[in-house]
Protein backbone atom coordinates (compact mmCIF):
# COMPACT_ATOMS: atom_id res chain seq x y z
CA UNK A 1 0.00 0.00 0.00
CA UNK A 2 1.36 3.38 -1.15
CA UNK A 3 2.11 5.96 1.55
CA UNK A 4 -0.83 8.31 1.36
CA UNK A 5 0.23 11.87 0.38
CA UNK A 6 -0.47 14.64 3.53
CA UNK A 7 -3.25 17.30 2.91
CA UNK A 8 -2.14 21.30 2.46
CA UNK A 9 -4.48 24.06 2.60
CA UNK A 10 -4.69 26.45 -0.60
CA UNK A 11 -2.93 29.04 -0.50
CA UNK A 12 -5.43 31.27 0.52
CA UNK A 13 -6.06 29.11 3.43
CA UNK A 14 -2.51 29.01 4.37
CA UNK A 15 -2.31 32.84 4.26
CA UNK A 16 -5.57 32.93 7.02
CA UNK A 17 -3.35 31.12 9.15
CA UNK A 18 -0.36 32.74 9.20
CA UNK A 19 -1.88 36.06 9.11
CA UNK A 20 -5.37 35.49 11.26
CA UNK A 21 -3.48 33.07 13.67
CA UNK A 22 -0.07 31.79 14.40
CA UNK A 23 0.76 29.61 11.13
CA UNK A 24 0.08 26.77 9.91
CA UNK A 25 -0.35 23.51 12.22
CA UNK A 26 -2.49 20.27 11.24
CA UNK A 27 -4.73 21.10 14.18
CA UNK A 28 -6.02 24.69 12.74
CA UNK A 29 -6.26 23.16 9.68
CA UNK A 30 -8.43 20.30 10.41
CA UNK A 31 -10.63 23.01 12.71
CA UNK A 32 -10.52 25.00 9.44
CA UNK A 33 -11.76 22.18 7.18
CA UNK A 34 -14.56 21.04 9.84
CA UNK A 35 -15.71 24.97 9.85
CA UNK A 36 -16.03 24.84 6.08
CA UNK A 37 -13.07 26.57 4.56
CA UNK A 38 -11.26 29.44 4.74
CA UNK A 39 -14.15 31.95 5.10
CA UNK A 40 -16.20 30.27 7.14
CA UNK A 41 -13.34 29.62 9.72
CA UNK A 42 -12.81 33.36 9.49
CA UNK A 43 -16.20 34.21 10.69
CA UNK A 44 -15.63 31.89 13.91
CA UNK A 45 -12.47 33.44 14.80
CA UNK A 46 -14.09 36.99 14.62
CA UNK A 47 -16.50 34.73 17.06
CA UNK A 48 -14.17 33.55 19.68
CA UNK A 49 -17.11 32.75 22.09
CA UNK A 50 -18.10 30.08 20.10
CA UNK A 51 -14.98 27.76 19.76
CA UNK A 52 -14.56 25.47 22.97
CA UNK A 53 -11.11 25.30 23.78
CA UNK A 54 -8.67 22.31 23.91
CA UNK A 55 -7.57 20.97 27.20
CA UNK A 56 -4.12 21.85 27.01
CA UNK A 57 -4.82 25.49 25.81
CA UNK A 58 -7.19 25.68 29.38
CA UNK A 59 -4.61 24.08 31.19
CA UNK A 60 -2.36 26.53 29.98
CA UNK A 61 -4.64 29.55 30.95
CA UNK A 62 -4.89 28.48 34.49
CA UNK A 63 -3.47 25.15 36.30
CA UNK A 64 0.10 25.51 34.54
CA UNK A 65 0.23 29.06 35.81
CA UNK A 66 -1.43 29.13 39.19
CA UNK A 67 1.04 32.41 40.43
CA UNK A 68 -0.27 34.66 37.97
CA UNK A 69 -3.90 34.63 39.77
CA UNK A 70 -2.02 36.02 42.76
CA UNK A 71 -3.38 39.37 43.92
CA UNK A 72 -1.00 42.30 43.62
CA UNK A 73 -0.42 42.68 46.91
CA UNK A 74 0.25 39.08 47.39
CA UNK A 75 3.10 39.54 44.70
CA UNK A 76 4.26 42.14 46.14
CA UNK A 77 4.76 39.99 49.28
CA UNK A 78 6.42 37.19 47.54
CA UNK A 79 9.07 39.49 45.89
CA UNK A 80 9.71 40.96 49.47
CA UNK A 81 10.46 37.53 51.24
CA UNK A 82 11.83 36.11 48.16
CA UNK A 83 9.91 33.11 47.35
CA UNK A 84 9.02 34.46 44.14
CA UNK A 85 10.62 37.55 42.43
CA UNK A 86 8.66 40.35 40.24
CA UNK A 87 11.02 39.39 36.85
CA UNK A 88 9.44 35.52 37.63
CA UNK A 89 5.97 36.53 37.04
CA UNK A 90 6.82 38.48 33.81
CA UNK A 91 8.57 35.37 33.13
CA UNK A 92 5.43 33.50 34.01
CA UNK A 93 3.45 35.87 31.58
CA UNK A 94 6.07 35.27 28.75
CA UNK A 95 5.92 31.71 28.65
CA UNK A 96 1.16 31.69 29.10
CA UNK A 97 1.11 34.14 26.40
CA UNK A 98 3.37 32.07 24.05
CA UNK A 99 1.46 28.91 24.57
CA UNK A 100 -2.08 30.60 24.37
CA UNK A 101 -0.94 31.20 20.85
CA UNK A 102 0.90 27.61 20.22
CA UNK A 103 -2.68 25.90 21.69
CA UNK A 104 -5.45 28.06 21.50
CA UNK A 105 -8.59 27.53 18.87
CA UNK A 106 -9.16 31.39 18.77
CA UNK A 107 -6.44 32.39 17.12
CA UNK A 108 -7.73 35.35 15.75
CA UNK A 109 -8.14 36.60 19.28
CA UNK A 110 -4.42 35.84 20.68
CA UNK A 111 -3.45 37.88 17.27
CA UNK A 112 -5.50 41.25 18.33
CA UNK A 113 -4.57 40.39 22.35
CA UNK A 114 -0.59 40.70 20.99
CA UNK A 115 -1.72 43.91 18.79
CA UNK A 116 -3.14 45.73 21.57
CA UNK A 117 0.05 44.89 23.72
CA UNK A 118 2.26 46.18 21.22
CA UNK A 119 -0.23 49.36 20.53
CA UNK A 120 -1.22 50.00 24.23
CA UNK A 121 2.43 48.69 25.49
CA UNK A 122 3.16 48.15 29.24
CA UNK A 123 6.27 46.16 30.01
CA UNK A 124 5.66 42.54 31.55
CA UNK A 125 9.24 43.82 34.03
CA UNK A 126 8.14 47.51 34.56
CA UNK A 127 9.52 48.09 37.95
CA UNK A 128 6.10 48.22 39.63
CA UNK A 129 3.48 47.60 36.63
CA UNK A 130 4.49 43.95 36.56
CA UNK A 131 2.41 43.56 39.76
CA UNK A 132 -0.59 44.48 37.53
CA UNK A 133 0.58 42.78 34.40
CA UNK A 134 -1.44 39.60 33.94
CA UNK A 135 -4.71 41.76 34.96
CA UNK A 136 -3.95 44.03 32.26
CA UNK A 137 -3.39 40.85 29.87
CA UNK A 138 -6.86 39.85 30.85
CA UNK A 139 -8.33 43.07 30.01
CA UNK A 140 -6.98 43.28 26.95
CA UNK A 141 -8.24 39.62 25.96
CA UNK A 142 -11.64 40.85 27.13
CA UNK A 143 -12.05 44.07 24.70
CA UNK A 144 -9.46 42.38 22.02
CA UNK A 145 -12.56 42.11 19.28
CA UNK A 146 -14.37 44.92 20.92
CA UNK A 147 -15.20 48.67 20.58
CA UNK A 148 -12.16 50.79 20.85
CA UNK A 149 -13.57 53.59 22.88
CA UNK A 150 -14.69 50.94 25.86
CA UNK A 151 -11.09 49.18 25.57
CA UNK A 152 -9.02 52.91 25.57
CA UNK A 153 -10.96 54.21 28.48
CA UNK A 154 -10.18 50.78 30.19
CA UNK A 155 -6.40 50.04 29.63
CA UNK A 156 -5.87 54.46 29.94
CA UNK A 157 -6.75 54.14 33.57
CA UNK A 158 -5.75 50.30 34.45
CA UNK A 159 -3.24 50.34 37.28
CA UNK A 160 -0.38 48.96 35.14
CA UNK A 161 -0.79 51.79 32.60
CA UNK A 162 -0.70 54.44 35.84
CA UNK A 163 2.01 53.23 37.04
CA UNK A 164 3.78 52.60 33.54
CA UNK A 165 3.39 56.15 32.72
CA UNK A 166 3.69 58.03 36.29
CA UNK A 167 0.43 59.27 36.42
CA UNK A 168 -0.04 58.06 39.83
CA UNK A 169 2.75 60.75 40.78
CA UNK A 170 0.59 63.42 39.61
CA UNK A 171 -0.45 65.96 42.00
CA UNK A 172 -2.71 69.30 41.82
CA UNK A 173 0.22 71.53 41.31
CA UNK A 174 2.47 69.29 39.15
CA UNK A 175 0.44 67.12 37.13
CA UNK A 176 3.27 64.73 35.40
CA UNK A 177 3.49 64.77 31.52
CA UNK A 178 4.62 61.38 30.48
CA UNK A 179 1.19 59.60 30.26
CA UNK A 180 -0.71 62.50 29.06
CA UNK A 181 1.67 62.95 26.58
CA UNK A 182 1.79 58.88 25.10
CA UNK A 183 -2.16 59.17 25.05
CA UNK A 184 -1.97 61.64 22.41
CA UNK A 185 1.07 60.88 20.54
CA UNK A 186 1.23 56.70 20.68
CA UNK A 187 -2.27 55.51 21.71
CA UNK A 188 -4.67 58.19 19.77
CA UNK A 189 -4.26 60.74 17.13
CA UNK A 190 -0.38 60.86 16.99
CA UNK A 191 2.23 63.79 16.31
CA UNK A 192 0.53 64.94 12.97
CA UNK A 193 -2.62 65.80 14.46
CA UNK A 194 -1.44 68.63 15.54
CA UNK A 195 -1.58 68.91 19.61
CA UNK A 196 0.12 71.23 21.18
CA UNK A 197 2.81 71.37 24.70
CA UNK A 198 -0.19 73.20 26.49
CA UNK A 199 -2.34 70.50 25.42
CA UNK A 200 0.18 68.05 26.74
CA UNK A 201 -0.46 69.77 30.01
CA UNK A 202 -4.13 69.72 29.58
CA UNK A 203 -4.10 65.98 28.84
CA UNK A 204 -2.52 65.16 31.95
CA UNK A 205 -4.55 67.49 34.37
CA UNK A 206 -7.00 65.52 33.05
CA UNK A 207 -5.41 62.34 34.08
CA UNK A 208 -4.67 63.52 37.14
CA UNK A 209 -5.98 61.94 40.75
CA UNK A 210 -5.58 58.69 39.34
CA UNK A 211 -3.18 57.08 42.35
CA UNK A 212 -1.90 54.28 43.69
CA UNK A 213 -1.21 53.19 47.24
CA UNK A 214 2.55 52.37 46.09
CA UNK A 215 5.48 50.63 47.79
CA UNK A 216 2.52 49.80 50.73
CA UNK A 217 -0.51 48.23 49.65
CA UNK A 218 -0.67 48.46 46.06
CA UNK A 219 -4.41 49.87 46.37
CA UNK A 220 -5.17 51.82 42.86
CA UNK A 221 -7.79 54.46 43.84
CA UNK A 222 -9.04 57.93 42.69
CA UNK A 223 -7.90 61.53 44.95
CA UNK A 224 -10.13 64.51 44.43
CA UNK A 225 -6.96 66.14 46.03
CA UNK A 226 -4.98 65.31 43.26
CA UNK A 227 -6.78 66.52 40.66
CA UNK A 228 -5.47 69.47 39.00
CA UNK A 229 -9.18 71.38 37.91
CA UNK A 230 -9.63 74.61 35.93
CA UNK A 231 -10.20 74.90 32.36
CA UNK A 232 -8.63 71.96 29.47
CA UNK A 233 -8.95 72.31 25.84
CA UNK A 234 -7.36 69.47 23.65
CA UNK A 235 -7.37 69.76 19.74
CA UNK A 236 -11.28 69.98 19.87
CA UNK A 237 -11.96 69.00 23.52
CA UNK A 238 -13.17 71.91 25.52
CA UNK A 239 -14.41 71.30 29.40
CA UNK A 240 -14.65 74.01 32.44
CA UNK A 241 -13.20 70.90 34.38
CA UNK A 242 -14.44 72.18 37.20
CA UNK A 243 -15.44 69.72 40.03
CA UNK A 244 -12.68 68.29 42.17
CA UNK A 245 -13.98 64.75 41.14
CA UNK A 246 -12.65 64.43 37.56
CA UNK A 247 -13.55 61.35 36.32
CA UNK A 248 -16.11 62.60 34.17
CA UNK A 249 -14.06 64.66 32.40
CA UNK A 250 -11.23 61.65 32.21
CA UNK A 251 -14.22 59.49 30.40
CA UNK A 252 -15.33 62.55 28.31
CA UNK A 253 -11.94 62.89 27.49
CA UNK A 254 -11.28 59.56 26.09
CA UNK A 255 -14.18 59.03 24.46
CA UNK A 256 -13.43 61.82 22.13
CA UNK A 257 -9.99 60.71 21.24
CA UNK A 258 -10.78 57.03 20.96
CA UNK A 259 -13.53 58.79 17.75
CA UNK A 260 -11.09 61.45 16.45
CA UNK A 261 -10.20 61.05 12.83
CA UNK A 262 -6.88 61.29 13.85
CA UNK A 263 -7.42 58.12 15.90
CA UNK A 264 -9.03 55.99 13.05
CA UNK A 265 -6.03 56.69 10.60
CA UNK A 266 -3.62 55.99 13.68
CA UNK A 267 -5.44 52.43 14.41
CA UNK A 268 -6.44 51.98 10.33
CA UNK A 269 -2.42 52.10 9.76
CA UNK A 270 -1.31 49.53 12.43
CA UNK A 271 -3.86 47.15 11.61
CA UNK A 272 -2.73 47.53 8.35
CA UNK A 273 0.82 47.28 8.99
CA UNK A 274 0.11 44.16 11.11
CA UNK A 275 -1.83 41.94 8.46
CA UNK A 276 -0.88 43.47 5.68
CA UNK A 277 2.45 44.98 5.05
CA UNK A 278 5.08 46.90 5.55
CA UNK A 279 4.55 49.58 3.52
CA UNK A 280 0.21 49.60 3.21
CA UNK A 281 -1.75 51.50 0.74
CA UNK A 282 -3.09 55.08 1.38
CA UNK A 283 -6.43 53.98 -0.14
CA UNK A 284 -6.70 50.58 2.40
CA UNK A 285 -5.98 52.94 5.13
CA UNK A 286 -8.64 55.01 4.29
CA UNK A 287 -11.19 52.34 4.06
CA UNK A 288 -10.41 50.80 7.21
CA UNK A 289 -10.65 54.40 8.92
CA UNK A 290 -13.70 55.27 7.73
CA UNK A 291 -15.14 51.91 8.48
CA UNK A 292 -13.53 52.71 11.94
CA UNK A 293 -15.78 55.87 12.37
CA UNK A 294 -18.74 54.76 10.84
CA UNK A 295 -18.92 51.70 13.04
CA UNK A 296 -18.52 53.49 16.46
CA UNK A 297 -14.88 52.24 16.78
CA UNK A 298 -15.75 48.25 16.41
CA UNK A 299 -13.09 46.54 15.50
CA UNK A 300 -14.83 43.42 14.48
CA UNK A 301 -16.06 45.64 11.62
CA UNK A 302 -13.21 46.89 10.73
CA UNK A 303 -11.17 43.92 10.17
CA UNK A 304 -14.06 42.19 8.41
CA UNK A 305 -13.38 44.90 5.86
CA UNK A 306 -9.43 44.58 5.95
CA UNK A 307 -9.75 40.51 5.48
CA UNK A 308 -12.16 41.11 2.45
CA UNK A 309 -9.64 43.74 1.11
CA UNK A 310 -7.59 42.86 -2.18
CA UNK A 311 -4.81 43.95 -0.22
CA UNK A 312 -4.95 41.32 2.15
CA UNK A 313 -5.48 38.84 -0.13
CA UNK A 314 -2.04 39.54 -2.11
CA UNK A 315 -0.21 39.75 0.54
CA UNK A 316 1.35 36.39 1.72
CA UNK A 317 4.95 36.58 2.52
CA UNK A 318 5.61 39.21 2.84
CA UNK A 319 5.84 40.00 6.27
CA UNK A 320 9.01 38.70 8.10
CA UNK A 321 8.10 36.98 11.22
CA UNK A 322 8.89 38.57 14.68
CA UNK A 323 11.07 36.21 17.24
CA UNK A 324 8.29 35.23 18.62
CA UNK A 325 5.82 34.63 15.67
CA UNK A 326 8.82 32.41 14.75
CA UNK A 327 8.85 30.59 18.18
CA UNK A 328 5.11 29.81 17.92
CA UNK A 329 5.40 29.30 14.37
CA UNK A 330 8.08 26.69 14.69
CA UNK A 331 6.21 24.69 17.69
CA UNK A 332 2.94 24.50 15.93
CA UNK A 333 4.23 23.28 12.54
CA UNK A 334 6.57 20.53 14.38
CA UNK A 335 3.48 19.44 16.71
CA UNK A 336 5.34 19.94 19.91
CA UNK A 337 2.72 18.77 22.69
CA UNK A 338 3.65 20.74 26.24
CA UNK A 339 2.90 18.74 29.44
CA UNK A 340 2.18 20.11 32.66
CA UNK A 341 5.13 21.88 33.77
CA UNK A 342 6.89 19.80 37.28
CA UNK A 343 9.96 22.09 37.48
CA UNK A 344 11.62 25.71 36.02
CA UNK A 345 13.38 23.12 33.65
CA UNK A 346 9.96 22.09 31.88
CA UNK A 347 9.33 23.29 28.16
CA UNK A 348 6.44 25.55 29.56
CA UNK A 349 8.78 27.31 31.87
CA UNK A 350 11.37 27.63 29.37
CA UNK A 351 9.87 28.94 26.66
CA UNK A 352 10.75 32.92 26.88
CA UNK A 353 14.57 31.67 27.18
CA UNK A 354 13.68 29.79 23.41
CA UNK A 355 13.45 32.63 21.30
CA UNK A 356 16.50 34.69 19.70
CA UNK A 357 14.65 38.10 20.69
CA UNK A 358 13.80 39.91 24.47
CA UNK A 359 11.32 38.79 26.36
CA UNK A 360 7.75 38.87 25.25
CA UNK A 361 6.37 42.16 26.41
CA UNK A 362 9.68 43.87 27.70
CA UNK A 363 10.15 46.40 25.10
CA UNK A 364 11.87 49.23 27.10
CA UNK A 365 10.37 52.20 25.21
CA UNK A 366 6.59 52.56 25.76
CA UNK A 367 6.15 52.40 21.58
CA UNK A 368 5.68 48.58 21.81
CA UNK A 369 8.17 46.80 19.62
CA UNK A 370 8.32 47.25 15.34
CA UNK A 371 6.59 45.10 13.75
CA UNK A 372 8.81 45.71 10.03
CA UNK A 373 10.88 43.57 8.62
CA UNK A 374 14.12 45.44 8.44
CA UNK A 375 13.66 45.23 12.63
CA UNK A 376 14.04 41.59 12.00
CA UNK A 377 16.03 40.93 9.38
CA UNK A 378 19.86 41.28 11.10
CA UNK A 379 22.45 37.87 10.29
CA UNK A 380 22.23 37.83 14.26
CA UNK A 381 18.23 37.63 14.70
CA UNK A 382 18.38 35.28 11.40
CA UNK A 383 21.37 33.07 13.27
CA UNK A 384 19.51 33.03 16.44
CA UNK A 385 16.24 31.64 14.26
CA UNK A 386 18.11 29.25 13.21
CA UNK A 387 19.52 27.88 16.37
CA UNK A 388 16.14 27.67 17.44
CA UNK A 389 14.78 26.16 14.32
CA UNK A 390 17.09 22.94 14.88
CA UNK A 391 16.72 22.96 19.10
CA UNK A 392 13.34 22.09 18.68
CA UNK A 393 13.46 20.12 15.84
CA UNK A 394 15.76 18.36 17.36
CA UNK A 395 13.88 18.05 20.71
CA UNK A 396 17.34 19.12 22.35
CA UNK A 397 15.76 21.91 24.48
CA UNK A 398 13.36 22.31 26.05
CA UNK A 399 13.46 18.40 26.86
CA UNK A 400 11.59 18.38 30.11
CA UNK A 401 7.51 17.68 30.07
CA UNK A 402 7.23 18.06 26.45
CA UNK A 403 6.81 15.31 23.81
CA UNK A 404 7.70 15.89 20.55
CA UNK A 405 6.56 13.56 17.20
CA UNK A 406 7.69 9.67 17.38
CA UNK A 407 9.76 8.73 13.93
CA UNK A 408 6.81 7.09 12.67
CA UNK A 409 4.57 10.29 12.20
CA UNK A 410 7.00 11.65 10.18
CA UNK A 411 7.94 8.01 8.41
CA UNK A 412 5.58 5.63 9.25
CA UNK A 413 7.53 2.09 8.91
CA UNK A 414 4.46 0.30 7.44
CA UNK A 415 3.17 2.40 4.91
CA UNK A 416 6.16 3.08 2.93
CA UNK A 417 8.01 0.57 0.22
CA UNK A 418 10.59 -2.16 1.55
CA UNK A 419 13.43 0.11 -0.29
CA UNK A 420 11.87 3.56 1.27
CA UNK A 421 11.23 6.40 -0.07
CA UNK A 422 13.26 8.42 -2.25
CA UNK A 423 14.69 11.23 -1.10
CA UNK A 424 12.58 13.94 -2.88
CA UNK A 425 9.28 12.50 -1.55
CA UNK A 426 10.29 11.84 1.76
CA UNK A 427 11.27 16.07 1.99
CA UNK A 428 8.12 16.56 0.38
CA UNK A 429 6.33 14.29 2.75
CA UNK A 430 8.25 16.89 5.79
CA UNK A 431 7.73 19.97 4.26
CA UNK A 432 3.57 18.95 3.89
CA UNK A 433 3.50 18.24 7.72
CA UNK A 434 5.62 21.02 8.60
CA UNK A 435 4.60 24.18 6.53
CA UNK A 436 1.28 22.81 4.73
CA UNK A 437 2.89 22.94 1.53
CA UNK A 438 4.70 20.57 -1.42
CA UNK A 439 8.56 20.79 -0.99
CA UNK A 440 9.93 23.08 -3.34
CA UNK A 441 13.07 22.38 -5.88
CA UNK A 442 14.98 24.96 -4.25
CA UNK A 443 14.22 22.77 -1.05
CA UNK A 444 14.91 19.45 -2.44
CA UNK A 445 18.47 20.76 -3.74
CA UNK A 446 19.29 22.17 -0.43
CA UNK A 447 18.32 18.88 1.46
CA UNK A 448 21.16 17.45 -0.69
CA UNK A 449 23.53 19.53 0.27
CA UNK A 450 22.86 20.27 3.77
CA UNK A 451 22.79 16.55 4.41
CA UNK A 452 25.60 15.08 1.75
CA UNK A 453 23.18 12.47 0.76
CA UNK A 454 22.53 12.01 -3.15
CA UNK A 455 18.58 12.66 -4.84
CA UNK A 456 18.91 9.01 -5.92
CA UNK A 457 19.02 8.03 -1.70
CA UNK A 458 15.96 5.74 -0.84
CA UNK A 459 14.92 6.64 2.96
CA UNK A 460 13.82 3.64 5.26
CA UNK A 461 12.84 4.27 9.24
CA UNK A 462 16.60 2.65 9.67
CA UNK A 463 18.23 5.46 7.60
CA UNK A 464 20.37 8.39 9.15
CA UNK A 465 17.86 10.47 7.59
CA UNK A 466 14.76 9.08 9.03
CA UNK A 467 16.46 9.30 12.65
CA UNK A 468 19.11 11.34 13.86
CA UNK A 469 19.90 13.26 10.82
CA UNK A 470 15.97 14.01 10.56
CA UNK A 471 16.82 17.58 12.36
CA UNK A 472 19.28 18.52 8.78
CA UNK A 473 16.04 18.17 6.58
CA UNK A 474 13.77 19.69 9.23
CA UNK A 475 16.50 22.44 9.81
CA UNK A 476 16.26 23.16 6.01
CA UNK A 477 12.84 23.74 5.36
CA UNK A 478 12.18 25.72 8.99
CA UNK A 479 15.05 27.73 8.05
CA UNK A 480 13.79 28.47 4.74
CA UNK A 481 12.23 32.02 3.35
CA UNK A 482 8.80 30.18 3.57
CA UNK A 483 8.89 29.31 7.57
CA UNK A 484 10.17 32.80 8.56
CA UNK A 485 7.80 35.17 6.50
CA UNK A 486 4.01 34.94 6.83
Amino acid sequence: MPLPVVPVPSAYERHLMNRVGWGWSRATYADLRRAGGGKAWLARQLRPGTLKEPARARAVAGPWFPDLADSPQRRWQRHQDGSKDGWRYAVDLANQSLMRRMYSRRQLLETMVDFWSDHLHVPGGHDSAWLFRSQYDDLLRRHALGRFDTLLAAATLHPAMVLHLDTWTSTRQRPNENHGRELLELHTVGRSAGYTEEMVVDSARILSGYTMDAWWTWTPRYDPERHATGPVQVLGFRHDNAAADGQAVAAAYLRYLAHHPATARTIARKLALRFVSDNPSAALVDRLAKTFRASGTDMTATLKVLFASREFRRAAGRKVRTPDQDLVATVRALDVRARAPRSRESFANCLTWVQPGMRLFDWPRPDGPPQTAQAWSSVTRVMGSYRMHWNLAGGWYPRADVQHRPQRYWLPARRIPRRGLPLPAYVDRLARLTLGRPATALERRAVVQATGFPATTRVTPDHALARWDRVRVLGVLLDSPTHMTR
